[in-house]
């Protein structure tokens, strides 16, 4: 497969993947990028068999590595707000709060595994691939990010 294919191919997801591993919005093209850079110059070397896992594990490791600069140049990251909803509907914003809220209590391997497989619609496989864990340990964070979702879901709504 060619870089130019890989480009072609995932560029949103690797977008998506940066977004959710942490870095800023003004910061995804210059990121991604980097992700494909780092692809291209790897991409001799290695036996893409699943694309989409090997170019998660490059942009988990590029968002690591801008997470750690951005420490030293004193910048705070924020929440990502929602892109629209119905400023009039208090139950929607109260929802999405407590989404957010409840999303945000669980650890980073868990919040990983669950956006991979949840709304990536990665492979199990894949997903232990891209996040560099054997399978059952990827099985194990999905089962726990599941079981602490519906937990803290439901002390919510019993409150």
């Amino acid at each position: 497969m060619t870089i130019e294919a890989l480009f072609a191919d995932y560029v949103g997801f690797v977008w998506r993947s940066l977004s959710h591993f942490g870095v800023a919005e003004a910061d995804l093209e210059d990121q991604t990028q980097e992700v494909f850079i780092v692809a291209h110059r790897q991409l001799a070397q290695y036996d893409v068999q699943h694309p989409r896992a090997w170019l998660c594990g490059i942009a988990r490791r590029c968002a690591s590595a801008y997470r750690r600069r951005s420490h030293r140049r004193h910048e705070c990251p924020v929440e990502k707000l929602p892109e629209s909803t119905d400023a009039s509907d208090p139950s929607l914003r109260a929802e999405l709060d407590l989404l957010s809220r409840v999303f945000a209590s669980l650890d980073e391997q868990q919040q990983e595994v669950f956006v991979l497989y949840e709304f990536e619609e990665m492979s199990m496989r894949e997903v232990a691939e891209a996040l560099q864990c054997p399978l059952q340990t990827a099985y194990t964070r999905l089962y726990a990010a599941r079981r602490e979702l519906a937990r803290a879901l439901a002390l919510e709504e019993t409150t």
